[in-house]
C-alpha cells in the first residue's frame, strides 16, 4: 500500500461537523432470506445520527413485504427492476447524508461500523473515502446463530489501528490498481465525491451488475485522499446466488468480461485523465470475452465503441494488452 499523507491534500474537511448525518443504502433484488439481517443491522449501528435506505430493484420475492413491515424506521424505495447501479443511483439521490455507507442486502453490518466509519473521517480532514473488511460466512452458520455472540467474536479479533491517509491518485493517473478496493459493503464515501461519478452509468448487462462498484471505487480512489484499514466491521454472506462464489467458471468469465468491458468503456467516456486505467480494465476484459467458447455478444456494440474513442496508437495499445492478457489465460486453461 502507497502512503502518501501530503498535508496540502486534507485542508478541507469533507464533512461538516463532527457527528455528520450518515446514509446507509441498501440495495436489495430477490434477497428476501437474507435481507432482514441486513436491516437490522444498519439499524442497530451505535451511532445514532443515521438514515437507512432500502432499495428494492423490482423484486419477485417477499422482499416488499419485509420492507414494508418496518415501518418509518427506514426509507423504503420500490423501482421497476434495472440492475445494481440503477438502485444505487435511485438510493443516492434519496440519501440526504454527508457520508455514504453502501450495504449489500445479503450482508450484515457490526453495530460499531458507522461510528468507526465517522471517526476516521473526523481524524482525517479531508478524506473522501474509507474502506474496512468483513468477516466472510457461510450462509447456513448464520441461521439460528446467537448474533450477538458471533458479533463480538468478530470484534474482538481485530486490532485497533488508526488508518492514514491513503493517496494514490498518481498510480490510478499511471494505470495502476489499488489493492486496497474491498467489495460493495466495505466502502463509505463522502457526499462530495460521490457528486462527482454519480449518477453511475446504468448498464445492467446479462450479470444484471455490469456496472458495479469495480466502476466508482476506482474512480473515487483516483480522485480523492481516503484511508483504508484491515478490520473486519461487517460479515460477508457466502452463498450460492453470489455472483462469483456461486458460478460455474464459463458463467463466471461471462460476467468478468461484462463487467470489465463496461467499466472500461464508460470510465474512458466520462473520466478520460483515467485512460491507462481504462484500457487496463478494458483488455482483460477483452481477452476474457474472446477466450470464453460462448462470448457474450451484448458486448459487440461496446467494444466497437470503445475503440471508436480511441487514437489509433491507443487502439495498437489496448490490442496489445488484449493478446497478452489473452495468452495468459490460456496458460491458466492450461494449468
Amino acid at each position: 500500500m502507497i502512503i502518501d499523507s501530503q498535508s496540502s491534500n486534507l485542508k478541507e474537511s469533507s464533512i461538516s461537523n463532527q457527528s455528520p448525518l450518515v446514509s446507509i443504502l441498501i440495495n436489495n433484488y430477490n434477497y428476501a432470506l437474507y435481507l432482514s439481517q441486513a436491516i437490522d443491522s444498519a439499524l442497530g449501528q451505535t451511532y445514532i445520527n443515521t438514515e437507512v435506505i432500502v432499495v428494492d430493484d423490482g423484486s419477485t420475492d417477499n422482499s416488499r413485504e419485509i420492507i414494508e413491515s418496518y415501518g418509518n424506521k427506514i426509507i423504503p424505495v420500490f423501482k421497476k427492476n434495472g440492475g445494481q447501479a440503477s438502485a444505487i443511483n435511485t438510493g443516492f439521490a434519496a440519501s440526504k447524508g454527508e457520508i455514504i455507507c453502501l450495504l449489500d442486502a445479503d450482508d450484515i453490518f457490526l453495530p460499531e461500523k458507522v461510528s468507526t466509519i465517522v471517526d476516521y473521517f473526523n481524524l482525517n480532514p479531508g478524506i473522501d473515502w474509507a474502506f474496512n473488511e468483513s468477516a466472510p460466512m457461510q450462509s447456513e452458520d448464520l441461521v439460528n446463530v446467537n448474533l450477538n455472540q458471533l458479533i463480538a467474536k468478530i470484534a474482538g479479533q481485530d486490532s485497533e489501528d488508526l488508518p492514514k491517509p491513503i493517496d494514490f491518485r498518481k498510480q490510478i493517473i499511471n494505470g495502476k490498481f489499488p489493492s486496497f478496493t474491498p467489495s460493495t459493503s466495505n466502502l463509505c464515501f463522502s457526499r462530495r465525491i460521490l457528486e462527482k461519478i454519480f449518477p453511475l452509468p446504468e448498464a445492467k448487462g446479462a450479470s444484471r451488475m455490469a456496472i458495479t462498484d469495480f466502476y466508482f471505487k476506482y474512480l473515487a480512489v483516483g480522485l480523492s485522499v481516503g484511508c483504508s484499514t484491515k478490520r473486519n466491521l461487517g460479515i460477508f454472506r457466502l452463498h450460492n446466488n453470489n455472483t462469483y462464489t456461486g458460478q460455474e467458471l464459463t458463467k463466471k468469465r461471462k460476467f468478468y468480461a461484462e463487467i470489465h468491458i463496461t467499466t472500461g468503456y464508460y470510465m474512458q467516456v466520462n473520466f478520460p485523465k483515467f485512460t491507462k486505467l481504462s484500457q487496463k480494465i478494458f483488455s482483460k476484459g477483452f481477452a476474457t470475452y474472446l477466450r470464453n467458447k460462448n462470448p457474450d455478444t451484448n458486448c459487440n456494440q461496446l467494444i466497437k465503441d470503445y475503440f471508436y474513442c480511441l487514437t489509433l496508437g491507443e487502439q495498437i495499445e489496448v490490442r496489445l494488452k488484449t493478446i497478452y492478457y489473452f495468452l495468459k489465460l490460456g496458460f491458466k486453461d492450461f494449468a
